[in-house]
């Protein structure tokens, strides 16, 4: 029986509707009718062969059962109606079981060689895809006018659908550019090895496939899938780099489109202004008015005018804006400054109350003849002092004093009028 005999199936459905209009007309309720649809639809499908229908006499319960030609017919229905696209991670696979049987030679190194000349084809495919939705989403975005309908495209669609899913892994943990070589540098190996397309030979022929082959078939098979897999391998190599420009391309694509769109006015307003800017930009940079290319084919549609107006400035010349220069900062004389001894002086005075030495007279004077004193025992009389102590501590922190120093607490204590941290100093040595 034909699978799409027009005659037949015409007359079942009449048969079909009769039955049903007259079960209909007895019982009217929700659930008979669909109970009677889905009745009608199954034994439709088996009088069809999409699927057999099996009763469990101990049971009583129906078993249904569909031919590989109807699972297979369900299953390219289902990819064509998904969106949802899934990138098996081939490349690595691939080098990771040509690697193994490269330092083990067992007898699945046939088999190994036929899942990579799978996978290359089935990585062909998926990078020729990749490369062409990359293109059609930058041919997309010329038909739109709404920078969130941009930005919903490359976030909800572009990223979601080619970025995470596919760009990434291949360019990532799956990587061409990555597991690309070395897979190459074993087949290579493999095929300049006269031992090793002998061996994988004669592993070829427990395939069903080739026992009909004999010795030299199976070392041409063998050698042929070698350099077809090396052949595609390194294409592929080079082509990712090319999907890495659309990827790119398209990318900035989409940065200029949003920011035209956003900054833009797409009124007929906005675009007259665009074009009177640009003539008036054009005019400004010739000496004549019919030296403008862009008036002169402006005029091919439209008329134009030259206007002038005379009023109070039209009697001097105009003026032209320039740009007001700095010039350099005359030095001003003090009299009673006439040299910088005075401030040398002074500076000099600055650096040596505060300098190295004045900070290690000041703790020596501290220590006395202790070898360890407390920070209540240092006198501080005025702020010269706080300031001495202070850097005292500061190189004793970078090690840079005869003493050391221990913060044995985080609360403050009172010397004289001023508020310290707690700290202990102890002579080195």
């Amino acid at each position: 029986m034909s699978l799409f005999d027009i005659a037949l199936d015409r007359q079942d459905d009449k048969d079909d509707e009769d039955e049903d209009q007259t079960t209909i007309a007895t019982d009217s309720s929700d659930d008979s009718t669909i109970a009677k649809k889905t009745n009608y639809i199954c034994n439709k499908l088996v009088k069809t062969g999409w699927m057999e229908i099996e009763r469990d006499p101990k049971t009583n319960i129906d078993y249904i059962f569909l031919p590989s030609y109807s699972i297979r017919f369900l299953e390219l229905i289902s990819e064509l109606t998904s969106d949802v696209s899934i990138y098996l991670p081939l490349v690595h696979q691939t080098y990771s079981e040509l690697k193994l049987e490269d330092e083990k030679e067992d007898d699945f190194m046939y088999r190994s060689l036929a899942n990579a000349r799978k996978n290359a084809d089935e990585l062909e495919l998926s990078v020729t895809l990749l490369h062409h939705s990359i293109c059609v989403f930058g041919h997309k975005l010329t038909s739109l006018l709404s920078p969130n309908d941009v930005l919903h495209q490359h976030f909800d669609n572009y990223r979601t659908e080619i970025s995470d899913k596919i760009y990434h892994p291949m360019k990532t943990y799956d990587s061409l550019g990555l597991y690309a070589m070395p897979t190459i540098t074993i087949l290579k190996k493999w095929l300049h090895d006269e031992r090793i397309v002998g061996k994988i030979a004669n592993q070829a022929r427990s395939d069903t496939d080739n026992v009909s082959l004999s010795n030299n078939e199976l070392t041409n098979l063998v050698i042929q899938m070698l350099q077809e897999t090396i052949d595609i391998f390194s294409k592929l190599n080079k082509a990712f780099d090319e999907i890495d420009k659309a990827n790119a391309d398209y990318t900035e694509a989409v940065q200029r489109k949003v920011n035209y769109l956003s900054s833009s006015d797409k009124s007929i307003k906005g675009k007259l202004d665009a074009i009177i800017l640009a003539i008036a930009k054009d005019l400004t940079s010739v000496e004549d008015y019919d030296q403008s290319e862009m008036l002169n084919k402006a005029s091919e549609t439209i008329n134009f005018y030259r206007q002038g107006v005379i009023d109070g400035d039209s009697l001097t010349m105009p003026f032209k804006r320039s740009e007001k220069e700095e010039g350099e900062l005359l030095p001003i004389e003090d009299p009673l400054m006439d040299d910088n001894t005075l401030l040398n002086d002074f500076l000099d005075s600055e650096v040596n109350q505060f300098g190295v030495e004045a900070v290690e007279d000041f703790m020596i004077k501290a220590f006395g003849k202790k070898k360890e004193i407390d920070i209540s025992e240092i006198e501080l009389n005025e702020m010269d002092d706080v300031i001495l102590l202070i850097l005292g501590i500061v190189r004793a922190e970078f090690g840079d004093s005869f003493f050391s120093i221990d913060k044995y607490s985080d609360e403050s204590i009172r010397v004289g009028r001023f508020l310290v941290p707690k700290y202990r100093f102890t002579k080195k040595g």
